[in-house]
């Protein structure tokens, strides 16, 4: 008799038992507490979307360091006068400094927070970044193109420009890395 079964005319031959599936159990899932190595993209993509936070604190809070015209503070002053009039002074100018910092401070440490929860891999935090970096990138070309057109430009509006256009670039840099071929399966494990 030949090595394989059934060798009569017209029947195929049998595999050998070794290749067959029966008795065996399939292949165990991965571990779902198995640590999964961070993309190169991903890790790119984070650290452009933090430079991208470092130039929009940056140019905001330099731009009020520096008087910019296109964030301007305005405060009222009502002063009585001597013969029962009421003369009220309103004066421009930039937010104070403690105020600036606070004001930036907040929303960029709240961003690079965000930006964190991508790099270790939250498919929320993907999502909710992308959403509201396209309103920022947005939100940058607004500020960009008030900024081109500000009538006479001061060393603020000189230096928002420069910081902004960094941020601009940074953030399309850090989205297009973010949704790279790749980086899926990083973000499929709940984090």
């Amino acid at each position: 008799m030949s090595e394989t079964q059934g060798g009569g005319e017209g029947f195929p031959p049998v595999p050998p038992p070794q290749a067959q599936p029966y008795g065996r159990f399939p292949p165990a899932p991965p571990d779902p507490l198995a640590r999964v190595e961070r993309p190169e993209p991903v890790r790119r993509a984070a650290f452009a979307w933090w430079g991208a936070v470092g130039c929009w604190f940056l140019g905001s809070l330099l731009s009020q360091l520096l008087d910019s015209t296109l964030f301007r503070f305005t405060t009222s002053e009502s002063v009585s006068a001597g013969d029962g009039t009421v003369v009220t002074r309103t004066v421009q100018g930039p937010l104070p400094t403690e105020i600036a910092v606070l004001t930036f401070l907040l929303p960029g440490a709240l961003w690079a927070l965000l930006v964190y929860g991508v790099y270790r891999g939250a498919g929320w935090a993907r999502k909710l970044l992308a959403i509201c970096g396209v309103l920022g990138i947005l939100n940058v070309v607004i500020q960009l193109i008030a900024l081109a057109g500000a009538d006479p430009m001061r060393s603020g509006d000189v230096t928002h420009l420069v910081f902004f256009l960094g941020t601009l670039g940074l953030s399309i840099t850090g989205f297009v890395l973010m949704y790279r071929e790749g980086t899926e399966p990083y973000f499929v494990r709940r984090r």
